[in-house]
């Protein structure tokens, strides 16, 4: 264990910042989101399911819930689960892993099924595609959209030479940072990535991430952890 703690830069929307006895965790979100105007018309059709891809999805969705009909809701992995659930919201699917990948793999869709499908207007189109590919009626909300977090950014440049690990969740959060900074900049930095697309996303500007077996971060803490004893 090294003499004094590493310091590790959490780059997600949300982290509740505690003390840790291995780490000094500092949370320093790359993307902030904005609400988008929708035609809330379509909250009128009774779905099969209502498909839910994101934390951020549930915030800005949360105030319209009591207006969906559908007969199932799907999380797409643990942490978009656990915000329903605290909102007292039941989910009837949830992937083993926590990717649009995994949803495609294990999520059956029937032809006809009516989807619901609230995300970020940057959202990848894969699960769209599939859905609709399985002969699903697919309706679209773009919820909001995602911008770069300029006091994260300036926190990070002032502090560049002290942060040795910092984590990235999303292809945006790669957006964000490499938007800022240059790859120079950022070599003595260890990074770890949530999904193959974000570390695909982080080597196209000739950076490297090492990435844990489970996408949460709570995997990537503990990676982080495991990698410094």
């Amino acid at each position: 264990m090294p003499a004094s703690k590493p310091v590790v830069y959490v780059t997600q929307s949300t982290f509740e910042e505690a003390p840790d006895d291995d780490l000094t965790l500092v949370h320093a979100p790359l993307i902030t989101t904005e609400s988008l105007p929708f035609d809330t018309d379509v909250l009128k059709t009774q779905y099969t399911w209502l498909v839910m891809t994101s934390k951020n999805t549930v915030k800005h969705f949360l105030p319209y819930f009591k207006e969906v009909q559908a007969d199932k809701i799907s999380s797409i992995g643990a942490k978009t689960t656990e915000a329903l659930n605290m909102h007292g919201i039941d989910v009837d699917f949830e992937p083993s892993t926590y990717t649009q990948e995994g949803f495609i793999e294990e999520c059956t869709i029937h032809p006809g099924d009516k989807i619901l499908y609230p995300a970020s207007s940057q959202k990848r189109p894969l699960m769209r595609d599939y859905m609709r590919d399985r002969g699903a009626d697919v309706t679209e909300i773009e919820l909001y959209y995602p911008k770069v977090h300029e006091g994260s950014i300036e926190r990070i440049r002032d502090n560049l030479g002290t942060i040795d690990y910092l984590t990235l969740s999303s292809p945006s959060a790669v957006e964000s940072l490499m938007g800022n900074f240059t790859k120079e900049e950022l070599k003595d930095i260890h990074f770890i990535a949530i999904g193959h697309v974000t570390e695909t996303r982080l080597n196209k500007y000739g950076l490297t991430a090492s990435k844990p077996e489970h996408e949460t971060l709570g995997h990537m803490i503990n990676f982080i952890k495991e990698s410094i004893q």
